[in-house]
């Protein structure tokens, strides 16, 4: 299916536009960020001095491993999520170039010391279930919202199982599956509420802490009201947040998704400067915005100099999914 190779491109692209950025405050980035630069020099990063412009960072890595497995494997596991994992952390170098998140690295370890796959994730409140979940809700049947539920679980689970993570991984799947099967914004936005209420239901580990779905409340009562690019981000940044955690990595993401709508680079361009977790946003609101506008609108030379810097055959990976979709 190519929409998939055009949602994994704008995914690629949010992380590698977002990662030079990640984690400065929206201040920092604006003193230094000319207007007409869209991917700046790795070397002003406070965080990834070490890697490459155009390089992607464990958001597109994790995908495009868990995709691989995926169809290969033709099920979706905890088991084969966990392995899968650790396959990528000793073959990405990623401890070493320092992208995997503090909640994956520390549940890995549990795993690796004996603990079972259902608590070593127990305290995981980060992003990095929801940085993943396009790879279980690409690799589900289409509409089979049984099979969706478990997929997502499944691919949580082993790094993240905690109400507040399931939550957002469950309603951003939910999110990306039905806009993948055509449905409406209005159709996707209420499956994203019903995602997310079953995904904080499914874990017996509760965490406290405000969550996703009435933080995008208050977005969609806001957002509609914004005329200027820089009003919607000071909100999303300074009334939303935009730090490591599901409950602000996930609705500020699906705020830029709400304002941009079919403008893919302009969200990509949006998320980069917003401050925070800027490469996980960008990538999950291109990957929003590109499902609903069954395109996107990246320049050609970006998605090819990402593509051979990073060793990625975008057609390769979106076949595997859309062998499970269809």
């Amino acid at each position: 299916m190519d929409l998939f190779e055009k949602v994994l491109e704008a995914f690629a692209t949010g992380d590698a536009m977002g990662m030079p950025t990640e984690f400065m405050t929206r201040n920092h980035i604006k003193h230094f960020l000319k207007e007409d630069e869209d991917f700046i020099d790795p070397a002003k990063s406070i965080l990834h001095k070490n890697l490459f412009r155009f390089q992607v960072t464990d958001d597109t890595e994790q995908v495009l491993y868990l995709i691989k497995r995926y169809s290969k494997d033709r099920k979706i596991t905890a088991e084969n999520t966990y392995e899968t994992l650790e396959e990528w952390v000793k073959e990405s170098d990623a401890i070493e170039k320092g992208y995997i998140g503090p909640n994956s690295l520390k549940a890995l370890k549990n795993l690796k010391e004996g603990a079972s796959v259902k608590e070593a994730g127990k305290n995981g409140t980060t992003c990095g279930a929801a940085m993943r979940v396009l790879a279980p809700a690409l690799c589900v049947k289409r509409e089979d919202e049984k099979a969706l539920i478990n997929a997502v679980i499944n691919c949580s689970i082993p790094t993240h199982n905690t109400n507040l993570a399931l939550e957002g991984a469950m309603g951003l799947g939910f999110a990306y599956h039905y806009l993948a099967c055509g449905y409406s914004t209005e159709e996707v936005m209420e499956k994203l509420e019903s995602g997310c209420k079953i995904g904080e239901e499914s874990s017996e580990y509760k965490n406290a802490g405000a969550g996703s779905l009435e933080r995008i409340k208050l977005i969609k009562k806001y957002i509609p009201g914004f005329r200027k690019d820089e009003e919607v981000s000071d909100f999303i940044y300074s009334v939303i947040g935009t730090g490591l955690g599901t409950n602000e990595v996930f609705p500020s993401a699906v705020g830029i998704f709400l304002y941009c709508g079919k403008d893919v680079f302009k969200a990509l361009k949006l998320s980069s400067r917003l401050g925070g977790d800027t490469d996980t946003i960008g990538a999950i609101s291109g990957a929003l915005c590109t499902l609903y506008g069954k395109n996107h609108n990246i320049p050609r030379k970006y998605i090819d100099e990402i593509s051979k810097l990073n060793n990625i055959n975008f057609k390769e990976y979106s076949e595997m999914a859309s062998g499970l979709f269809m």
